[in-house]
């Protein structure tokens, strides 16, 4: 939009209340916040100058990362706790049977990190935030808030999309930052951080991916059935499984503490979801918040003032 808009329909005869033409004639931009988060940000001495975003889309072919059984039904492959490059064993489940062991039958089973899909993800994330600095340094921002993630399939199982949107802000009357800073926060929630005395640093998002390699028991009673033998009941806790939802979510945990570098981690959100890959059953855990750090005592805002006019 022409920044001289309102004085050119002016000349022309156009006749427009006084109002309108002044927002015409502003300089445009554009956001993806709330009207409430919008006067929120204008009363922390932030203005809005326009949508920023980033996007990667990845190549994602879990079964290049994941083992297959031999012939004989009840072993792995991979060697020790390597497993040949694509993940680190985490726990050995045995059989209980006491019977001779068939191909058909998993004598031993293993919970795995599967840290080739943990590199992948890790790989997609940091481009698309990269992007997202990149656009919001173009616009001579300060820092960017209310950003939404978005990490889902594109193109079928096989191709993954990246996707950070925010609004980059500028802080009248402070000089260029050394680097742009982000939030998933905004409105209320990031003038209470700034009551509270800190500040946000940047968006941080970790993924942790454990695959399960059943054991016969873990088959059993995936599959609602119980054993000739008396050992499985289709009523009892699946343990392989439950453990490896306890280490997914750990594991995103620790992926994120190793990001913070001494500072806190603040609206954490966790997102678990269960995936059969090439017929093996992956938990995946995302941890998402925003990293912060103290710059200042507790300081309450003064009290918000109107900030749209309606004439």
């Amino acid at each position: 939009m022409p920044s001289a808009f309102g004085s050119e329909a002016s000349s022309q005869g156009v006749d427009i209340p006084e109002a309108a033409g002044r927002r015409l004639a502003a300089k445009s931009f554009s956001s993806g916040l709330s009207v409430a988060d919008f006067a929120a940000c204008l009363h922390m001495g932030m203005r809005p100058v326009g949508l920023v975003q980033g996007f990667c889309a990845m190549g994602w072919n879990p079964g290049y990362y994941l083992p297959s059984q031999t012939a004989y039904g009840n072993q792995w492959q991979g060697w020790g706790s390597s497993w040949s490059g694509w993940g680190n064993a985490l726990d050995t489940y045995y059989c209980p049977h006491r019977i001779v062991q068939s191909a058909e039958h998993a004598s031993r089973g293993f919970n795995v990190e599967a840290t080739g899909i943990e590199s992948a993800w890790a790989e997609g994330y940091n481009a698309t935030y990269r992007r997202l600095l990149e656009e919001a340094a173009a616009l001579g921002a300060h820092g960017i808030i209310g950003i939404t993630d978005a990490t889902k399939a594109l193109i079928g199982p096989r191709v993954r999309e990246f996707h950070l949107l925010g609004t980059a802000v500028v802080m009248d009357g402070q000089p260029p930052p050394e680097r742009v800073w982000s939030t998933y926060l905004a409105g209320s929630k990031l003038g209470k951080l700034y009551e509270a005395g800190l500040a946000p640093v940047s968006v941080v998002g970790a993924f942790a991916a454990v695959t399960v390699l059943p054991v016969c028991v873990t088959e059993i009673q995936e599959q609602g059935r119980w054993d000739t033998y008396g050992v499985v009941s289709p009523y009892g806790e699946i343990t392989q499984l439950s453990d490896a939802h306890t280490a997914a979510r750990r594991l995103a945990r620790d992926h994120v503490k190793a990001t913070l570098d001494g500072a806190a981690l603040h609206g954490a959100d966790l997102e678990v979801s269960e995936d059969n890959l090439v017929g093996r059953t992956t938990i995946s855990a995302i941890l998402r918040g925003t990293k912060v750090r103290r710059v200042r005592d507790v300081d309450p805002l003064p009290p918000p003032v109107p900030t749209v006019r309606l004439s």
